[in-house]
């Protein structure tokens, strides 16, 4: 009978145990403060500042040569520049399905918190502070492409929220740091919530070579939840849209940085919250069995052509400039890619409460 039972008990702790998670433990950057005793004097409201999600869709590179002449003693040789792009499109999902991600996940993020007692704030209530005076404010729903190149940005449908500024082309723009603190002070010190995912899902890597005439540009691709992305380093030559996305180079110039991360602050003291729970990512986090192909590479050569005349030097040529222009689909299983963006925010969203609640009770 003992030998039945641990059996049996053994069977049931396989079948209980957890499936595998979307994101580590160990991925997680989790920061903590709580100066004053904050929860405390916080009243049990939350205004979701921000929410949205960015799903990469399309990615560019281009990679190129000059053209060169070289005299010699007995021939000249001339040698053509060349130029490889290479463009990358997602195949397989579409926005629609962005937005059905996006909005079950900020409905369940508003039902956890009003479960446990949260009145969510209006964005017109939030508007009439004096922090939102000289905002914009922008409707949930629609998605958009203007915020960084091939990104589509979603926000849950019947979302309001607001923006420092719109630029012509419909480029969001935020203050240069982040001032929620000041917008909790106008609340009555009521929690402020931000949360947004990057999905990237291809790097590009271009390089050329003038010893062997040659451009190339290859493609990792693979779907993953970024760390950090710097949308104004987006538009680049000789290089990837996202290859160098984890730099902070270009923040000191007032470039716009995006990070994977669920922040609740509280309070307001010089500027700054004295309650800060901000759940974000070590590194990027990938997913596997998303896609079919995962690399893609494209080669541009300079072409040589030789001939003689009679009684004079050989002369060697290379025909004009080459130019190698790729377009490719990346086809992914549509189940795979959803499963994972959905349980990937889903996990994040729940280590990000669960962080706000522990800081809240310390």
């Amino acid at each position: 009978m003992k030998t039945l039972l641990t059996t049996l008990l053994i069977f049931l702790l396989g079948i209980l145990q957890p499936v595998a998670d979307y994101i580590n433990a160990k991925d997680y950057d989790i920061n903590t403060m709580h100066r004053g005793n904050q929860a405390s004097k916080s009243p049990k409201r939350i205004y979701i500042k921000n929410f949205r999600a960015f799903f990469e869709v399309y990615e560019e590179a281009s990679a190129s040569t000059s053209s060169k002449k070289n005299d010699r003693a007995n021939r000249t040789t001339f040698v053509s520049g060349t130029k490889t792009s290479l463009g990358v499109q997602i195949d397989g999902v579409d926005v629609p399905d962005f937005q059905k991600i996006v909005d079950e996940a900020y409905a369940d993020l508003v039902a956890q918190l009003e479960s446990e007692g949260f009145e969510i704030i209006s964005a017109d209530e939030a508007g009439k502070t004096d922090y939102y005076s000289d905002y914009t404010k922008m409707k949930g729903g629609a998605s958009s492409t203007a915020q960084a190149k091939g990104f589509v940005m979603v926000t849950p449908t019947n979302y309001e929220y607001w923006v420092k500024s719109v630029s012509k082309d419909g480029k969001e723009r935020g203050t240069f740091t982040d001032t929620s603190s000041k917008l909790s002070g106008d609340l009555n010190d009521a929690y402020v919530a931000e949360a947004t995912f990057i999905f990237p899902f291809v790097t590009l890597d271009a390089s050329s070579s003038n010893w062997t005439n040659s451009s190339s540009v290859k493609a990792d691709i693979g779907l993953r939840l970024a760390s950090i992305i710097n949308v104004d380093d987006n538009d680049q030559n000789s290089g990837s849209l996202t290859g160098f996305a984890k730099s902070f180079g270009n923040a000191a110039t007032g470039s716009q940085v995006y990070s994977s991360r669920v922040r609740i602050i509280a309070g307001d003291k010089i500027n700054n919250p004295t309650f800060d729970a901000n759940t974000g990512l070590k590194r990027d986090v990938y997913f596997e069995n998303v896609f079919e192909d995962t690399k893609i590479k494209e080669v541009t050569t300079a072409q040589v052509d030789n001939f003689t005349k009679n009684a004079y030097p050989t002369l060697v040529m290379v025909s004009g400039d080459e130019l190698t222009l790729s377009s490719h689909f990346a086809k992914c299983d549509p189940a795979n890619y959803l499963a994972a963006v959905k349980g990937s925010m889903s996990e994040m969203l729940q280590t990000g409460l669960t962080n706000f609640r522990e800081l809240r009770e310390k």
